[in-house]
């Protein structure tokens, strides 16, 4: 009898949760909103009766209650204005991609009806796109496609500069940095004769700053070449340029050119393609998604591809790609997150966090071939209880690959007057700037950015050699809190030109101070593993710093610039390898300004027989004994530090290392980059890339003490005599 009691009731409970779940569910469809590339704005966005566009579905969003989810169905939809947020829209809104169907966002006008024609010889296809067409970016169905460039390969470079053309004469020196011209003398015989100079953009590289300066005029007899606008950065003799947007360099397969004046586009066709049947895009609206005052709008399974940029008119910003457009911008805003999206082919920044933001985040997405930076957040340098600080950002778990792909001195993620932002487990590669940069104030100033982590991210493949003055990690000013931890980085490679300098791996520039720098691993960097400009009270401790080209640990601060008269950093536990007599530590400059202990220097090839050097470089170092008699030196140690196989970049350190007898605590360098188990962007397998599978050996900076062999030789006999008569 209790049995068949049970039986009922079991049943009865049964049917009464399916009927609750029922219920559940259909009320949770019943708040939800669908769209189709096949739908109506008239229809009720059912999911029988979808909605066609975005703005339909933000407007119908308004007369729901409670968080609501508008569903897109698989297709493209394109977003020839800005889709703008405000406050009269609703909050809480998530805008996913329907199940696993794949959703693409884009600004990509499409052009068809191509006609064969020649050009330069070659064949190619024409259409008239109308002479209001003004895009900088074409793209197919798989990527970006080359606009011409002039030379193909290689650079040009400045024959000279005429100081009239300066604007701002009054910075005397040279080597100030931003005097600006609005133009430069070219060397005749490297311009060719241009069908629509006005039409050109000329791209120069030099120090930190990647120019983009539309042609104003040419005069082929002097060489003159003026600009629209004047140069961020100081013009010198014999740096680097190109050109962009040249009808006739419009000669091989993928490229293309746009003729403004005649409302034509130009395009070299690769193999199998028909002008018949071809489909390109060219990208115009700049920003797709603006949020500007509504609290938890949220993005998620969405494809951003193919948005446009227009060549800056007005002086650029001189460092990081700072006035960069947006594709997805959101301002005054709470809650903003963007989560396993993915973001293609974008002309500028993908992702902006601007003032008055707080709580966002941007976890497991994929930024493949970025024109600025992946993740860019800025607010106002304010006093830490002003409501409007910008605050409390994740960006975690990404994928980053192919940044600044327009504006090349963009950075990967970018943090600027931001604290208690969580930048973590990222993969970030492939970039001619830096990878992670954290402040936005020179010196000893108020810095609202602190407190912030930068930790376990994957940076490799930075610079590659096209800029200079860049770390994997950059940071600025005072920053309490701020820790950088568990990143591995490596292949860090600046300009490599006469002037070109700073392929760091981490980057500590002027004022960084308060920072703890520890458990990270800083390898194969064109110029120094670690560089520390000036700051104060750092902590760098349980690194390892390794075979890094010109030393591992460059210190160029001294007394008279660490506020208050304290240390600059305090160097502790650190493993400094070495190879082919690179230095270890380089550019000491005041002894007084840093403290060492425990730290352990050995060199790949040639042992105990290391370098170190005071204020200079490899022509002014000091062997290891030197260093330690002149007092440079004094809690450190010459051994092996027992690396599984540090010359294949193997850093698993083996049982029995002095180092670990020091107090070096192992770290887990396969914890760096996206996480294992987890899904990036829509489909991709996080936690993929081994933390050494990219690494490429660095060209050394070999460093020999003079008089180097008499003075090995004076020590030992000081140093046997001293024992004979202890």
């Amino acid at each position: 009898m209790i049995k068949k009691c049970f039986s009922v009731v079991l049943i009865i409970s049964l049917i009464f949760g399916a009927v609750t779940v029922g219920m559940n569910t259909y009320a949770e469809e019943a708040d939800a909103i669908y769209v189709s590339v096949d739908g109506s704005d008239e229809n009720d966005g059912s999911i029988g009766n979808p909605l066609a566009t975005l703005a339909a579905a933000k407007e119908l969003a308004k007369s729901k209650s409670g968080n609501v989810t508008v569903y897109f169905r698989q297709g493209s939809y394109s977003l020839y204005d800005t889709a703008r947020f405000t406050p009269e829209d609703k909050s809480g809104v998530t805008y996913s991609a329907y199940e696993n169907e794949k959703v693409v966002f884009t600004a990509g006008v499409p052009y068809t009806g191509f006609e064969n024609c020649t050009v330069n010889g070659i064949k190619a296809f024409r259409k008239n796109v109308g002479k209001d067409a003004d895009f900088n970016i074409l793209f197919n169905e798989k990527t970006t496609l080359n606009r011409t460039r002039y030379p193909e390969s290689g650079y040009l470079y400045i024959k000279g500069v005429d100081e009239k053309y300066c604007i701002n004469p009054e910075l005397e020196t040279d080597s100030n940095y931003h005097k600006g011209y609005t133009a430069f003398i070219a060397d005749k015989k490297d311009i060719p004769e241009m069908k629509n100079a006005g039409s050109v953009v000329v791209r120069v590289l030099h120090f930190w700053k990647d120019e983009m300066l539309g042609v104003k005029s040419y005069d082929s007899a002097t060489g003159l070449l003026q600009f629209t606008k004047p140069s961020a950065m100081t013009f010198h003799k014999d740096e680097r340029y190109f050109l962009e947007n040249v009808f006739e360099a419009l000669d091989k397969p993928g490229e293309w050119y746009l003729d403004k004046n005649e409302g034509v586009l130009y395009y070299i066709p690769q193999k199998g393609e028909e002008a018949a049947d071809l489909t390109l895009w060219g990208g115009e609206t700049e920003t797709l998604i603006s949020i500007d005052g509504v609290d938890d709008i949220r993005f998620e399974k969405i494809i951003f591809r193919g948005n446009g940029f227009n060549v800056p008119e007005q002086r650029d910003f001189s460092q990081a790609a700072y006035n960069a457009p947006t594709c997805v911008s959101c301002v005054n805003s709470k809650g903003f997150e963007i989560q396993n999206c993915e973001f293609r082919d974008i002309a500028a920044c993908a992702v902006f966090i601007g003032e008055n933001t707080q709580n966002a985040t941007v976890d497991s997405s994929v930024f493949e071939n970025i024109g600025a930076q992946a993740v860019y957040i800025r607010g106002e340098n304010l006093e830490e209880s002003n409501p409007r600080v910008t605050k409390n950002i994740t960006v975690t778990n990404n994928l980053i690959s192919g940044f600044g792909r327009v504006f090349y001195n963009a950075v990967g993620i970018l943090i600027i007057h931001a604290n208690t932002v969580n930048a973590s487990n990222n993969e970030i590669h492939d970039g001619y700037y830096t990878a992670i940069s954290v402040g936005w104030v020179w010196g000893y100033s108020h810095n609202i950015t602190f407190n912030n982590r930068i930790c376990d991210n994957l940076i490799y493949n930075i610079g590659q050699g096209w800029l200079s003055d860049m770390g994997g990690i950059y940071t600025l000013g005072n920053q309490k809190g701020t820790v950088l931890s568990g990143n591995v980085i490596h292949n860090v490679a600046a300009d490599p030109g006469e002037g070109g300098y700073g392929g760091w791996g981490i980057y500590l520039d002027e004022g960084s101070s308060f920072i703890l720098v520890e458990k990270n691993l800083s390898y194969a960097c064109g110029s120094d593993g670690y560089h520390l400009h000036y700051g104060s009270d750092n902590i760098i401790r349980n690194n390892i710093f390794a075979l890094n080209g010109e030393s591992q640990v460059r210190v160029v601060s001294n007394l008279s610039r660490v506020e208050g008269g304290k240390n600059t950093a305090a160097f502790e536990n650190n493993i400094l390898l070495s190879d082919g007599k690179a230095m270890t530590f380089s550019h000491l400059q005041d002894k007084e300004a840093f403290t060492e202990k425990g730290n352990i220097l050995w060199d790949l090839t040639y042992g105990d027989d290391i370098y170190l050097c005071a204020d200079g470089g490899s022509k002014n170092a000091m062997s290891f004994e030197t260093a330690k008699r002149k007092g440079w030196i004094e809690n450190s140690t010459a051994a092996d530090p027992m690396f599984r196989d540090a010359k294949n970049f193997d850093f698993e350190i083996k049982d029995g290392s002095p180092a670990l007898a020091n107090g070096f605590e192992r770290f887990d360098y396969s914890d760096a980059g996206t996480k294992a188990g987890t899904v990036i962007g829509v489909s991709l397998e996080g936690g993929k890339t081994l933390y050494n599978s990219q690494s490429a050996v660095v060209e050394y900076t070999a460093s020999r003490e003079p008089f180097h062999i008499f003075l090995m030789f004076w020590y030992k006999i000081v140093d046997f005599f001293g024992k004979l008569f202890k």
